[in-house]
C-alpha cells in the first residue's frame, strides 16, 4: 500500500520515533508498504527551520534527503493538478501545506499518516 507522510510524521520518524503511534510504526515497518514525502513537506520543513520554529540536526538540504534515504521514503513532487485542486478544497483546513497533502492524497489515492484529525473531514483515509 502507498502512504503519504504528513510533515510531523516524517520528522518524528526521523528524530523521535517514540512519538509515533503503534499503528504508524507498524505500517512503516511492513514490507510491501511504500512511504512518500511530498515536496510540500520538504518546503514546509525548510521554511520552519529558516524561521527557527523547529530545530534539525543538520541543514534541511542535507537532513531531508539523508532521512528519506535512511527511512526508505520516496519523494512525491507537487503536481500542477494537486496544486490547483488544493485551492478548490473546502476551507476546513487552512494550512496551505496540509491542503496540498490532502489534494495529493486524493489524486494519488494514498492514505495519509497523520495525527491531524481534520484530514478526515475531506473524505480521505488517514491513519494514526
Amino acid at each position: 500500500m502507498r502512504y503519504l507522510l504528513d510533515t510531523h510524521t516524517f520528522l518524528w520518524m526521523a528524530a523521535d520515533p517514540s512519538c509515533l503511534s503503534k499503528k504508524v510504526s507498524k505500517i512503516a515497518g511492513e514490507i510491501g508498504n511504500s512511504l512518500y514525502l511530498s515536496a510540500a513537506s520538504g518546503w514546509e520543513i525548510a521554511l520552519l527551520w529558516q524561521l527557527k520554529r523547529i530545530e534539525l540536526p543538520d541543514d534541511p538540504r542535507r537532513f531531508i534527503p539523508e532521512a528519506m534515504q535512511k527511512l526508505t521514503v520516496l519523494a512525491l513532487p507537487i503536481g500542477f493538478q494537486a496544486a490547483i485542486s488544493a485551492l478548490m478544497l473546502p476551507l476546513i483546513h487552512r494550512d496551505p501545506f496540509d491542503r496540498i497533502l490532502i489534494a495529493e492524497a486524493i489524486k494519488e489515492k494514498m492514505v495519509i499518516l497523520t495525527k491531524d484529525k481534520a484530514f478526515r473531514e475531506y473524505g480521505i483515509k488517514s491513519v494514526w
